[in-house]
C-alpha cells in the first residue's frame, strides 16, 4: 500500500504519513483532502486484510486518525470564528 509521502508499505508508516498531513492542514479544503487519503487508506485495509480489520486495524489506526481529523477540524473552526 505505498503511497507518496509514506516511507514504506507498511501500514504503521503510511499511518504516521497521514498523522503528520492532518496535522500540517490549514484549511477546510485541506481537511476535507485528508480526509480522503485517509478513506482511501482504511478501504485498502478493508480489502487487503478483510478479516484482520476490525480486531487490528479499525481501533488502533484507523479511529484515531478519525479522531485527530476531527479534533483538526473543531480547532480550524475555532480559529475561524476567533
Amino acid at each position: 500500500i505505498k503511497t507518496m509521502g509514506a516511507q514504506s508499505n507498511h501500514y504503521g508508516d503510511i499511518s504516521t504519513w497521514i498523522e503528520k498531513v492532518i496535522e500540517s492542514c490549514e484549511t477546510r479544503q485541506q481537511t476535507r483532502t485528508a480526509d480522503k487519503l485517509l478513506r482511501n487508506f482504511e478501504d485498502t485495509l478493508i480489502s487487503k486484510y478483510p478479516a484482520d480489520y476490525w480486531p487490528n486495524y479499525f481501533y488502533d489506526v484507523i479511529r484515531p486518525l478519525k479522531l485527530q481529523l476531527d479534533d483538526k477540524r473543531e480547532e480550524l473552526l475555532k480559529n475561524q470564528l476567533s
